[in-house]
């Protein structure tokens, strides 16, 4: 028989048990940022979009970076999805854009876990990506800190293959101790609709992906641009056949779409030589950003490109001055004849002059396309046309793309990932539409911060710059734009048409603000793509303290502080400069002894680092500064 004691035992220990695995249980969920059972810890007000706030379509609490954020569902406007069955979910649309969560009171040292419920039914059937900020701010509301998360899968929602579940984007970050206020950004990673449902802020999370700092600052500070030049600015045309673009013009962004394309493809070509002769008085190299039937000397031989496409979204509806292109093959117009009979159709022997001038010959894509309407499939049939073409002239593959028409609102994770794998590093001309726009204007017009900057889900793969449009009316413009640049220690894109290039007025404005640029001697003027690669070098520069200071006799008394810089991009970066401390006494690159005439008087240590190479720098501080 068992005794009393025996039985009382046991239920304590059965409770024990219990009680410890229900402890495990709810951590394990509180550690997932799940809710346990009968308990919400849920710190996110309006977490289920209920409340609405003072701007239409958006709930109480909640921000956003422009619109295309709102609140959409069965229950609200029955487009759209929702998860919990509230027949609710926000809607994100726009790579410029993002959802900001209500601010939540936080205490500093304390993890803070994030998760949100992501679909996409996106309109070119791509998956797409998106990730966490956290954001950290003070009392007064200043932000301090900002915490990035990888970026993480949304999933594809079909007609056809509806998913099984959501995707959920998640992560966690420790407040820092300067934090009292948390709001959390939902960014995409392209122009692909996502569904938002579901969002739940708590503390805990330490088993979802960590959120790093994105503010840490390098331990050596590497001045923007190279020989200590302040800003750069690239001179760049778009340079289109008749066929290339022109028979094709879009009205609503076309100024000159009710004209003659083959007078335009004259005037293109006229361009290129009063650009050239202008650009040679001032030893200015600049880019052209070609289409594909640029690089022929004619077509005798009837070749088919890209499958002879047609291309539906160019129609009436969608800003073209006709329905002609949707159903007609895009390159249906080309006569088939040489550049000495259709000399507007081809341009195959402007090629080699403006290579020998320097100039560089960049992508306006093959077919002149509209970015955001292509599907993955037709980007990639249009970059390898241009490549093969391109090559049968000299020409490498395109490094740089500037989008005809401004057209890369609408683009997918998936078209991204095409213009990448096809060598793409940098592009421009971006939409100008806000939840599209990288750069947004001020109240003056110009670019708000003109600086380059990461293509967002392709940091350290694909920068995107701004660009300024030149016509007579803005050149004072582009002067403040240029002025705007330095001041900011950024750069700026200065483009028009090469057929706009054969007015007066326009030559005048080019004049005008080349010889501005070029005479200000501040300013590196070159062309887009080294631009481009200056910076893509630079911010992946890889920059570590080194352990164990090392003493030297021959420097006195003071420690040396080394640093490993390590150049592991596929760019040169000729005449990086390195702003040293102010208190340097000594500067040593591998051990070798830099004279102080090269360095002292302007506080700049120059360096050659070429692509994959690794040096190491050591500093010596003044005798003073190092007790």
């Amino acid at each position: 028989m068992i005794s009393r004691q025996f039985a009382l035992s046991a239920i304590i220990v059965s409770f024990i048990i219990g009680a410890v695995g229900v402890f495990l249980f709810i951590s394990q969920r509180l550690e997932r940022c799940a809710a346990p059972p009968f308990v919400d810890p849920n710190l996110l007000p309006n977490a289920r979009f209920a409340t609405p706030g003072d701007v239409t379509g958006l709930p109480e609490g909640w921000g956003r970076g422009a619109g295309g954020v709102e609140v959409r569902g069965p229950a609200v406007d029955g487009q759209g999805f929702d998860l919990d069955g509230d027949g609710r979910a926000l809607q994100l649309i726009g790579i410029a854009n993002y959802a900001l969560t209500p601010p939540i009171g936080v205490q500093p040292g304390t993890a803070y876990c994030f998760t949100v419920a992501t679909l996409t039914d996106s309109l070119l059937r791509s998956p797409t990506r998106a990730r966490l900020v956290f954001e950290w701010y003070d009392d007064q509301g200043v932000l301090r800190e900002r915490s990035v998360t990888p970026w993480q899968p949304v999933v594809l929602w079909t007609p056809e293959r509806p998913p099984t579940a959501w995707t959920t984007i998640a992560g966690y970050a420790r407040a820092p101790q300067t934090a009292r206020i948390l709001r959390v950004r939902i960014e995409p990673s392209s122009d692909d609709r996502i569904y938002l449902d579901m969002p739940r802020l708590q503390r805990g999370g330490h088993t979802l992906p960590p959120a790093q700092n994105a503010d840490v600052s390098p331990p050596l500070t590497i001045a923007p641009w190279p020989e200590g030049y302040r800003a750069a600015v690239a001179f760049t045309f778009d340079w289109e056949t008749a066929m290339g673009g022109l028979i094709h013009s879009r009205s609503v962004d076309d100024p000159l779409a009710d004209e003659d394309p083959i007078q335009r493809g004259m005037r293109m070509r006229t361009g290129v030589e009063t650009s050239m002769s202008m650009f040679a008085r001032y030893n200015v190299r600049a880019t052209y950003f070609a289409t594909g039937y640029n690089f022929l000397m004619g077509n005798r031989e009837q070749r088919r490109f890209m499958n002879d496409p047609v291309f539906t979204w160019a129609s009436a509806a969608n800003g073209w001055r006709s329905d002609r292109w949707t159903n007609r093959p895009w390159f249906a117009d080309d006569p088939y004849g040489t550049v000495a009979i259709d000399p507007a159709w081809y341009f195959g022997d402007q090629i080699e002059p403006l290579r020998a001038a320097g100039h560089e010959i960049q992508s306006h894509t093959f077919s002149h396309l509209y970015g955001g309407y292509a599907d993955a499939a037709t980007w990639r049939a249009d970059i390898e046309a241009w490549n093969s073409v391109a090559a049968e002239r000299g020409i490498g593959i395109a490094r740089a793309l500037a989008f005809p028409w401004s057209s890369s609102a609408g683009m997918s994770d998936a078209n991204w990932d095409v213009l990448e794998q096809g060598g793409i590093r940098a592009v421009t001309r971006l939409s100008d539409y806000g939840p599209y726009n990288l750069f947004p204007l001020d109240e003056r017009g110009l670019v708000r911060d003109p600086h380059c900057r990461w293509l967002p889900g392709r940091e350290g793969r694909i920068i995107s710059c701004p660009d300024f449009y030149l016509i007579p009316a803005r050149a004072k413009l582009a002067v403040a734009q240029i002025e705007q640049a330095v001041a900011a220690g950024g750069m700026i894109d200065i483009w028009s048409h090469t057929e706009e290039v054969t007015s007066a007025a326009q030559q005048a404005a080019w004049e005008d603000v080349v010889s501005y640029t070029v005479g200000r001697g501040d300013v590196w003027v070159a062309p887009f793509s080294e631009i481009a690669g200056w910076q893509i070098a630079r911010m992946t520069l890889n920059i570590t303290t080194l352990t164990e200071p090392t003493a030297s006799t021959d420097r006195g008394r003071s420690m040396a502080h080394r640093y490993q810089v390590q150049n592991t991009s596929l760019y040169h970066l000729a005449g990086m400069m390195i702003d040293l401390p102010p208190d340097t006494a000594d500067v040593a690159i591998n051990n070798d002894i830099v004279p102080r005439e090269q360095w002292q008087h302007s506080g700049l240590l120059r360096v050659d680092l070429a692509a994959g190479q690794t040096i190491e720098v050591t500093l010596w501080p003044t005798r003073s500064s190092s007790r």
